[in-house]
């Protein structure tokens, strides 16, 4: 394969590959929010019913329960928890989604020859189907459809 076409195709390739990881970065982020502030709440919640609860009826005990309930309200790792938590699951559904284009990217960047041009013209394919379900809409089942 000459040099010009090796080129293109790992320009594709990497393209390709950035745009994969681009996404997966933005879904992680936003599912990171949402899982970050669910652990959350169901951690107070869990610490608020315990609270609530005693097994015994005694002033020393009740204190004990409100600072350490404050104690355990206050802690950072729980959100910080939910949040890498919420980051991986985010990445990894996008990764999922986007697995024929990230096989034709790695198939373009990392493939010798016609393997990187399948790859390359496979990315090509992939994307012009992409435009033209999502961008114009054919074939595209929405709500309103129905």
């Amino acid at each position: 394969m000459k040099l010009i076409p090796k080129i293109i195709c790992k320009t594709i390739g990497v393209a390709g590959v950035s745009s994969i990881l681009y996404d997966a970065y933005n879904v992680g982020r936003a599912v990171c929010i949402n899982t970050g502030q669910s652990v959350s709440a169901d951690t107070f919640e869990s610490i608020v019913s315990a609270e609530r609860t005693t097994s015994e009826v005694s002033p020393v005990t009740s204190t004990m329960q409100k600072e350490l309930s404050k104690l355990r309200m206050d802690n950072p790792i729980v959100p910080a928890y939910g949040r890498v938590k919420g980051f991986i699951k985010g990445s990894f559904i996008s990764l999922g989604n986007n697995l024929v284009p990230t096989i034709f990217s790695v198939m373009a960047l990392a493939g010798k020859n016609a393997w990187s041009k399948i790859g390359a013209w496979g990315l090509a394919g992939f994307g012009l189907y992409k435009v033209i379900k999502e961008g114009f809409g054919i074939g595209k089942n929405t709500p309103i459809d129905r």
